[in-house]
């Protein structure tokens, strides 16, 4: 928590601007005050929280593993920008993410990766105007 303030406070100094048109420290100053209270939250959970009868030690071997494939993953996801365009490389990583981490039926991962992705879609795309990778796959074929 004090170091997501420290964030809002140093993205305070570079300035805000307004809501249309932002200023350089507009987004980190947000995300550390939304990291801030999230932190709060966690805190006050804990400490209102009754002790658990049998508290785990440390990782097991087996979340070591997800959290290695996890990064390797992600690491593929950016790579494939490049090759396959953001929304499919995003789009698989999704599928992923939804089937073998957290391991849910076939149609709601198709139908809960199709909806993240359009909504990651428009507003990125069409709300704030970015313009997300297209691949040298899809380039190819459009040409």
């Amino acid at each position: 928590m004090v170091l997501a303030l420290a964030v809002a406070a140093e993205a305070g100094r570079l300035g805000f601007g307004t809501f249309s048109r932002p200023g350089p420290g507009f987004l980190p100053f947000l995300a550390g005050i939304c990291l801030a209270v999230l932190a709060g939250v966690g805190l006050i959970q804990t400490i209102f929280k009754k002790p658990a009868a049998e508290a785990g030690v440390g990782f097991r071997a087996a979340d070591i593993l997800r959290i290695g494939l996890i990064s390797a993953v992600l690491f593929v996801h950016v790579f494939l920008w490049d090759v396959i365009g953001f929304l499919a490389s995003t789009f698989l990583l999704l599928l992923f993410l939804f089937r073998c981490v957290e391991p849910l039926r076939w149609r709601t991962v198709f139908v809960a990766s199709g909806l993240t992705l359009a909504f990651t879609y428009i507003l990125f795309s069409v709300l704030l105007g970015a313009r997300l990778p297209a691949g040298r796959l899809w380039t190819y074929f459009i040409n």
